[in-house]
């Protein structure tokens, strides 16, 4: 009987450990869910409220330019305009084909090289065009991993020297002694926005490649996007000069701080908006907010304040 009873006991007591066991696993799988949940909602919180603060709102939308849409800029190698040449019609031409398929170095995307990266010096633009050219293949955004220091020259129309790029780059000289030879993407006008843009209060630093922009418009029957992110459009504080302080674009590490004021130069290849239409304008943070703004054109006067009109 005192045998059986002490069966009895270590059998319980075996029965006693094993519960305790699988309560502490229990135990641990469940703290470990809650920390993992708790996670989970601290990550979703954080990315809510970054979806809220982190935000970029505009001020004004300017028109800077309001060109032809048949404008066409030639680009050549050589002083006197001598050597190879490229030609170029409204768009944005670098590394990545645009909407017709035209990179800078095949413009008309035909498959045969035209112009070659760094080896120009001279260009003859439209009358009533413009044109932006850059260092780098990505508009001097410094866009890519060792990308460059950005500059850019803005000219209209007429024969331009070596001597009118030196003068017109920002910074002058392209930032040493010549601007030769340093030419790698190029923009040719068509309508142009200067976008004047704040990072919202209560928003946490945003670096200039997390922003972008986008305008669509409509003819009616077909909606046309253009869309860029803002270093690749060329962008600077109010003054013209970035983060550093030097008269230059932002490149795409540059973190612009909570309430700074800065502009955006948008150049539209897609839209060529009459007066009448309606641009609709959205402007995006990486990981943040989108704002949407509808500008309509009462005016295509250089100057005039699309965000006042609407």
């Amino acid at each position: 009987m005192e045998r059986e009873s002490g069966s009895i006991g270590i059998g319980a007591m075996i029965v006693f450990i094993a519960l305790i066991l699988v309560a502490a696993v229990a135990s641990t799988i469940i703290i470990s869910t809650i920390e993992d949940l708790q996670q989970d909602n601290e990550d979703t919180s954080s990315d809510a409220i970054n979806h809220i603060a982190n935000k970029v709102v505009m001020d004004s939308a300017f028109v800077s330019f309001s060109g032809s849409s048949d404008c066409t800029a030639t680009l050549y190698q050589h002083s006197g305009f001598g050597g190879w040449s490229a030609t170029y019609t409204v768009g944005d031409y670098s590394n990545v084909p645009n909407s017709v398929g035209g990179t800078f170095l095949d413009p008309d995307g035909d498959g045969n090289q035209e112009a070659f990266s760094d080896d120009a010096t001279t260009i003859k633009v439209d009358d009533g065009c413009e044109i932006i050219m850059y260092n780098g293949n990505d508009f001097g955004s410094g866009g890519v991993p060792g990308g460059q220091t950005a500059w850019s020259a803005r000219l209209g129309a007429g024969d331009h020297s070596l001597d009118d790029i030196n003068e017109k780059a920002r910074p002058q000289n392209c930032g040493g002694t010549s601007c030769n030879d340093q030419i790698s993407s190029i923009k040719v006008l068509g309508f142009e926005l200067e976008l004047i843009m704040k990072i919202s209060a209560g928003s946490d630093n945003i670096k200039a490649g997390d922003i972008s922009w986008a305008a669509s418009c409509s003819d009616g029957t077909t909606a046309n996007i253009d869309s860029e992110n803002i270093t690749f459009s060329g962008s600077s504080f109010i003054d013209g000069t970035d983060t550093l302080g030097q008269e230059n674009n932002f490149i795409w590490s540059e973190e612009l701080p909570s309430q700074s004021i800065f502009k955006v130069e948008a150049t539209l290849g897609q839209c060529s908006p009459q007066i009448g239409d309606q641009i609709e304008m959205y402007i995006h943070v990486h990981q943040g907010a989108s704002t949407y703004y509808l500008l309509n054109i009462r005016s295509l006067d250089r100057g005039n304040d699309l965000m006042f009109n609407s």
